[in-house]
């Protein structure tokens, strides 16, 4: 396994060898292939102008192709197996020009398992966590080339400020997001709406009935998708079996984004999934100029309900509990002085329930979220962090994340079965500029160690704790 990290460090040091541009923050969650939803512009190009007549809208329309290639490795501690992989995609995006506010796109990619070690379970060794998610999770033995249309939606814009868009297409909001870090992100399917309330405030939202969720190779209704991922404990701490029992028909989506001034911004969201949950979401933000740098104070609150009925049958075939309720409150506090970025977070879920979001739907937002773990189905928890971030023009972006996340050991607060446990990551984004325009190299470093293990059966643990994890990315753009 050491020469798999040696290659990763290979890679992220010939990085520097080329002239880079300034990044925002990122946490190998970008997809190139895929731009998030643009807010509606304020003012239109006039469609008789801009095309006369349809043909003419579709002959200047636009193509977008992008490539990726990730390699993955995984050590586990001890004897426990390691495992290591290499995917590499292509994608042909094309979109049109507008005629009467119409547009259309569509988009294929393609996704092949160059070369791996052994990623499917078998005795005595159980199934790769992470490096499986690169390909086909529901067959892991598969090798040939993957391929599906990703997106395929016709949008209409009927006036300046409104947009109104319907088909497969890409989506990123708090929880229901695109959650990319492998070859593929998520895609969603049904009805979407942006509009601007005036100059501040945009309203956005619809009916989703589909979805596309990474490392599956097809897609499915919401309901459908449900369990596809490991399904982890039920509360009564037997296994989960609820995959196909998910009655939901979809997921309606409102949300409200605000800014209060020039320092200031709020958003609020709503998710409303018939027979499965109702979750709310609210996340301020303040900052504060100073001579010296610049203060950003930060704070999340989550609520949520279930929605499904009376209970019948066993517990392990239920999604979630009817009453169960889960809250949250997640705080931020960062220091940004010139090209260094200082931030403490902390996260709290309250011992009320288990915080549940199908993460085939999406990835969770709190502040102390790191690549490679998340807390999604899980209640009574203390989590503590801390980044320190550094950006000077011209130079790669390179940060460190800590977090420590102290967990229920009861299961019905713990779905995945996770002990107390401390992480550390540290990331490199490198983005070239010139010749090498569109290449961005990513790299990610992860360190996972129990924090007791006297508490916990090593072997229940593989792949969560007790690891070391490499992710090396690399997109090209164009």
């Amino acid at each position: 396994m050491t020469r798999w990290f040696l290659l990763g460090a290979v890679l992220l040091a010939s990085a520097r060898l080329s002239v880079a541009q300034s990044l925002a923050p990122d946490t190998l969650l970008a997809h190139p292939a895929a731009p998030a939803v643009a807010e509606p512009q304020a003012a239109i190009e006039a469609d008789s102008v801009a095309t006369r007549s349809l043909g003419e809208a579709l002959r200047r329309g636009e193509f977008h192709a992008h490539a990726r290639t990730v390699f993955m490795a995984t050590r586990n501690r001890g004897a426990a197996p390691d495992y290591h992989a290499q995917g590499v995609g292509a994608g042909l995006r094309y979109e049109s020009r507008a005629w009467h506010g119409l547009r259309v796109g569509v988009e294929g990619f393609f996704l092949k398992n160059l070369f791996s070690s052994a990623l499917a379970a078998e005795p005595a060794r159980p199934e790769s966590r992470y490096e499986l998610g690169l390909f086909d999770q529901e067959h892991p033995h598969h090798r040939e080339i993957l391929h599906q249309v990703e997106e395929l939606w016709v949008s209409w814009q009927p006036r300046a400020g409104l947009q109104l868009t319907y088909g497969r297409q890409h989506l990123d909001t708090p929880l229901l997001n695109s959650q990319d870090s492998r070859l593929s992100p998520n895609f969603v399917q049904g009805l979407w709406a942006v509009a601007k309330a005036g100059p501040t405030t945009t309203v956005q939202g619809g009916w989703l009935t589909h979805v596309a969720p990474r490392s599956l190779d097809r897609w499915y209704t919401l309901g459908e998708a449900v369990g596809r991922y490991s399904m982890g404990v039920a509360p009564d701490s037997s296994r989960a079996a609820y995959l196909g029992r998910v009655p939901t028909p979809g997921l309606a989506v409102l949300g409200m984004r605000r800014t209060l001034g020039p320092h200031a911004s709020v958003q609020a969201w709503q998710y409303f999934a018939p027979r499965l949950l109702a979750t709310s979401w609210l996340e301020g933000t303040r900052t504060f100029a100073r001579p010296a740098g610049r203060w950003t104070a930060s704070g999340q609150l989550l609520w949520q309900r279930s929605l499904t009925g009376q209970a019948g049958g066993p517990t392990n075939q239920r999604y979630n509990e009817p009453g169960e309720q889960a809250r949250a409150l997640s705080g931020r506090l960062a220091y940004q002085h010139r090209a260094r970025q200082y931030a403490a977070q902390y996260t709290r879920l309250t011992a009320h329930g288990r915080f549940l979001f199908p993460r085939e739907w999406g990835r969770e937002p709190f502040y102390t979220t790191l690549p490679r773990e998340r807390i999604e189905g899980a209640g009574d928890v203390h989590a503590l962090g801390a980044t320190v971030a550094w950006q000077r023009p011209r130079a790669p972006r390179l940060e460190a994340g800590y977090g420590y996340f102290r967990l229920s050991r009861e299961a019905r607060l713990n779905k995945y079965s996770l002990p107390d446990f401390h992480q550390l990551n540290l990331t490199a984004t490198h983005a070239f500029a010139g010749a090498a325009d569109g290449l961005r190299l990513r790299t990610l470093y992860a360190a996972k160690w129990g924090a007791n293990r006297a508490s916990y059966l090593p072997a229940r643990v593989i792949n969560k704790v007790d690891l070391h994890h490499l992710t090396v990315a690399l997109d090209y753009a164009f």
